[in-house]
């Protein structure tokens, strides 16, 4: 049921209110109770947030921290009702604010990009698995894998290094994260370029895993054929033990 004309005006002025501060008149609320809904919603904007980036958190200076969240609560206007989603909005508020160049520190954006991609992997709705044959005899094969899964490009390795080690080490980090389908875990791995390649292929299933192998030889000029196929089917072997690799598809 669509909420009355009023109802509505009611609600906007107080999340308004919630958001900046600002005096308001809101029928049938008393002034002096409104700044603790302000401080009640603050807080829980706060908490959120402080439990969806614990590593940011820790490691962003408190005075920098505490302006990012008091910025996003005060000017940003959430677009999801669901609480856990917020922090992907605080992130990409982050992102358009420069905060990463304002407070110097180069490594922010993929830090919070990275630990909002593990609630969101953890938190999503289930994906249908694909129909598979579990099998590690995939060479003529499409191989079939975990469909909840990210796999990403970093240009700091904030999933293995302290925040204050990171500054001097910016490149290419390709990971891939996973939720393991029983216990709801979510794994990270990182790969180098070449497998960051191969799995990629995969996810497309375009090709076969000869087909893949074919081109990963071309692609990145190795003429050894049998070298290649055992240190990646190595590699495929693990991420099925792991709980990636599914087996063949059928």
């Amino acid at each position: 049921m669509l909420l009355k004309t009023e109802t509505y005006k009611i609600q906007q002025s107080l999340s308004e209110y919630c958001r900046n501060g600002k005096e308001v008149n809101i029928a049938g609320a008393r002034a002096e109770r409104l700044p603790h809904y302000r401080r009640l919603v603050y807080n829980v904007i706060k908490s959120a947030l402080e439990s969806s980036f614990p590593i940011a958190f820790k490691y962003v200076n408190e005075n920098d921290w505490e302006k990012m969240g008091y910025n996003f609560f005060g000017s940003h206007k959430c677009q999801t009702a669901q609480i856990w989603r917020m922090p992907e909005e605080f992130y990409e508020f982050c992102v358009e604010q420069n905060y990463s160049d304002k407070f110097n520190i180069p490594y922010l954006n993929n830090l919070l990009y990275f630990e909002w991609l593990e609630v969101d992997l953890y938190m999503m709705e289930d994906i249908s698995y694909p129909e598979f044959i579990e099998s590690a005899y995939w060479t003529e094969n499409k191989i079939a894998i975990n469909p909840e899964f990210k796999l990403i490009k970093l240009e700091y390795p904030v999933h293995n290094t302290k925040p204050d080690e990171l500054k001097n080490q910016k490149g290419n980090y390709f990971l891939l994260l996973f939720r393991e389908k029983e216990s709801g875990k979510i794994q990270f791995i990182e790969l180098s370029v070449l497998y960051a390649f191969l799995i990629e292929n995969i996810i497309n299933q375009e090709k076969n895993y000869s087909e893949i192998l074919n081109n990963i030889l071309y692609v990145f000029g190795i003429n050894d054929l049998n070298f290649l196929h055992k240190k990646t089917n190595d590699f495929l072997i693990d991420l099925k033990e792991k709980g990636f690799i599914l087996g063949i598809l059928k």
